[in-house]
């Protein structure tokens, strides 16, 4: 007879000290046996029973609720060492208790040095040992678990509290930013608009001169020493270099007038993002002006391709909005220009926002790059492509908007920005 005692002897039920689900595996070949520690165990847990240990590592991987497994040694075909050992593939956290007599004590003390069995337990037994025993596995068992919850918790605790301190950190940084841009731009403005204003005078007054230079290139025609003296001083001085070279000139200060003075709306549009409105307004409006900006200065080289669906009104500023998207898309057109490539806008509502991704066939973005892409200053456009203020701008436009930008990038095979806006409700 294996079991000394059956009966209950007043002894206090043992329950595990969690919600956490703790069910139990019990294997013995002996079926009175079984039978047995099924009814000692089942006043407490749920109890799964097997006669060998094929069937008991089948019910393990049919029952992820497993806790504790409970196995005779000496069983036909696979031992309980045996049983155990390959339990551990299915699932290596359960907590092990083997059966054993005396005889088999050298193969279970080299399953316990090697952590395979939590305790054994002789026999016979008494049933409160037995409840002593398993109560101890399945506290442990709970233990581990609470841990392992605890750890993740702390885990997302800590990336929660650094997420913010970087989230503060760059709000700050902001912040003094937009001030520091809006009063460069107010230093820069009045500056860059009298250049601006002399390079057009500039250009008024050199194309009377060329016209002046025209006309006695063409009066000198009708008299041959007039012809010879002009001829030797445009020479002379080379004067039709100089008219190209002045051409030119013009033509860049013009140019970087124009870069300077699109770089200050932006520095002033980033500054007074605080002072704007909200209004209803269609994310598909935003878009198609963006679109009638871009397409001529991409004319014959990206193909803009709009594949849009019904999306509701969202609460927006309506010129930052536009802004995002024409940073956007611009960007995408960029990086598709050399490939003469596409462009795809694509638009959709999913979860109480308006979905708007915009997806390019260009050179893709490099990984060191991706976790810069919105530091202000970061560009690897030249200088006449970009300040790198573009994707800046654009999140702090989708921060206010409570919206996010997520990023996709291959190299060599493109980008897809995907910009969620909140659904007005």
């Amino acid at each position: 007879m294996i079991l000394k005692r059956l009966q209950n002897t007043g002894t206090e039920t043992l329950t595990p000290s969690s919600k956490i689900s703790t069910e139990i595996l019990v294997v013995d070949d002996e079926e009175n046996v079984l039978h047995v520690l099924k009814r000692v165990l089942e006043e407490t847990y749920v109890v799964y029973t097997a006669t060998n240990g094929q069937d008991g590592l089948e019910i393990l991987k049919q029952n992820p609720n497993i806790a504790l497994i409970l196995s005779d040694q000496r069983m036909p075909n696979m031992s309980g060492t045996e049983f155990l050992n390959r339990s551990i593939g299915i699932k290596p956290e359960c907590v092990r208790i083997i059966l054993t007599g005396y005889t088999d004590v050298k193969d279970l003390i080299e399953s316990i040095n090697a952590g395979r069995v939590f305790q054994y337990l002789t026999k016979p037994f008494e049933p409160d040992d037995l409840r002593i025993a398993v109560k101890r596995g399945i506290d442990y068992y709970v233990k581990s678990k609470e841990l392992e919850i605890a750890h993740a918790d702390l885990k997302a605790a800590y990336d929660h509290l650094k997420n913010a301190k970087e989230q503060l950190a760059r709000t700050e940084k902001m912040s003094m930013l937009g001030q520091l841009m809006g009063s460069i731009s107010h230093e820069i403005r009045n500056p860059i608009n009298n250049i601006g204003n002399s390079v057009r005078l500039i250009r008024f007054d050199w194309d009377i001169v060329k016209d002046i230079l025209l006309a006695i290139d063409s009066a000198s025609q009708k008299y041959p020493e007039i012809k010879k003296i002009f001829a030797s001083l445009v020479e002379k001085f080379n004067i039709r270099n100089s008219v190209n070279d002045f051409d030119a000139a013009l033509q860049i200060i013009g140019h970087s007038c124009e870069l300077v003075t699109e770089i200050i709306e932006d520095l002033r549009g980033f500054s007074r993002l605080d002072d704007a409105e909200f209004v209803r307004m269609d994310i598909h409006g935003a878009i198609e002006r963006a679109l009638s900006l871009l397409r001529p200065k991409f004319k014959h080289q990206v193909e803009f391709v709009k594949e849009f669906s019904p999306i509701p009104p969202i609460m927006g500023l309506s010129g930052p909005v536009s802004q995002v998207m024409i940073n956007i898309i611009n960007n995408a057109a960029q990086a598709a220009f050399d490939k003469k490539g596409v462009v795809k806008i694509k638009t959709e509502e999913t979860n109480g926002f308006a979905k708007v991704s915009v997806i390019d066939n260009g050179v893709g973005i490099p990984l060191e790059n991706m976790n810069r892409l919105f530091e202000p200053g970061f560009t690897t456009k030249n200088d006449e492509e970009g300040t790198g203020l573009g994707l800046t701008i654009s999140y702090e436009i989708m921060q206010k908007h409570k919206g996010k930008i997520e990023v996709v990038s291959a190299v060599g095979k493109g980008s897809t920005f995907t910009l969620y806006f909140p659904i007005d409700q």
